[in-house]
């Protein structure tokens, strides 16, 4: 870098946080509701929203500059990516994982603690309450991304072969749901915490699934996942929240509940060998210190690793988008 370049970029950095914090606010609106069609001025959509006029304007044409909304006149109107991902109507609407990201952002201004302690700050005590309202947040956050990660998985694993699926740590059910309607022939088991299965339950009744995907709840650390019940274990952001000692055991948990020629299909941010790269997933590692007793981001080497110990072959890694890679193994 030159340094004219050095400086834009610190200066990029350092203010990114303003960004965010727009893209928060207008999604916690819901202000893309309102400028979706034709649009509409700052003047209605105050009204609508409630909110002081002048700011309103000032927050549109930080939208605007954003690439999130386009101002023809005095009317501003949602750009295609707003249409696609910021409308709540949209079946790849993404607001609650952002919504997600808002609420890490109070923890996340407590790194410098984190760092200094090695200790979680996301929360005082991990065995206080669940609290509803935050879970349905996170849960409904990684439906988002389930729903744009879901076909290309779909593609990638040749699913009509395949008739029994375990979901582990399968959330609202938005990966076996979307698997058994690509299969019509596939059964499947989304297990999970009990407070998470509850919601679960909400979604596959909703999609019209009861009868193909069934639930069971449970600890993955301390309950059996069965044995060799299974021609796939598809394991989606699971392992970053536990140390490789425990992820060793699930991963033997998995090999038991699978049956041969199976495979377990793990879904995670993946790291390379010197662990700092891609910027998401190192990021992400930090993430997982401030909100985990001992997770982290962890490399295709360190899995491939504990995937070898339990006993899997032939394991490889496909490339997916948004920061996730896939990491498959067979059992013989």
């Amino acid at each position: 870098m030159n340094k004219p370049k050095d400086i834009e970029y610190l200066n990029e950095l350092s203010y990114s946080y303003w960004k965010a914090q727009v893209l928060f606010v207008a999604v916690d609106m819901d202000v893309f509701a309102l400028t979706a069609g034709t649009g509409k001025s700052s003047k209605i959509i105050a009204k609508k929203l409630r909110t002081d006029l002048r700011a309103t304007e000032m927050i549109l044409n930080a939208l605007v500059s954003l690439e999130f909304l386009r101002k023809i006149k005095e009317i501003y109107r949602n750009t295609a990516i707003s249409n696609r991902y910021l409308v709540k109507d949209s079946p790849l609407y993404q607001g609650d994982r952002i919504h997600h990201f808002h609420n890490m952002l109070d923890y996340w201004s407590r790194l410098n603690v984190a760092v200094k302690t090695g200790k979680p700050v996301a929360y005082d005590d991990a065995e206080e309450e669940v609290d509803e309202k935050r879970l349905r947040e996170f849960i409904r956050a990684m439906h988002n991304i389930g729903v744009v990660q879901a076909g290309k998985i779909c593609e990638e694993l040749h699913l009509k072969k395949y008739r029994c699926l375990l979901d582990l740590a399968g959330g609202q059910g938005t990966y076996a749901v979307r698997f058994a309607e690509e299969n019509p022939k596939m059964k499947a088991v989304v297990f999970d915490l009990p407070d998470v299965i509850k919601i679960t339950r909400e979604h596959i009744k909703e999609a019209g699934m009861n009868g193909k995907v069934a639930t069971k709840a449970g600890d993955c650390l301390k309950d059996s996942f069965g044995k060799e019940l299974y021609d796939i274990v598809f394991v989606s952001n699971l392992l970053h929240i536990y140390k490789p000692g425990e992820n060793r055991r699930i991963l033997k948990k998995c090999w038991d509940s699978l049956l041969k020629k199976g495979i377990v299909v793990i879904q995670e941010f993946v790291l390379n060998s010197s662990k700092t790269q891609p910027l998401f997933s190192a990021l992400f590692s930090l993430n997982m210190l401030m909100g985990t007793h001992r997770g982290s981001s962890y490399s295709y080497v360190e899995m491939k690793e504990w995937l070898k110990d339990v006993g899997f072959k032939n394991i490889r890694k496909v490339n997916l988008d948004m920061d996730s890679d896939l990491i498959i193994g067979h059992k013989p």
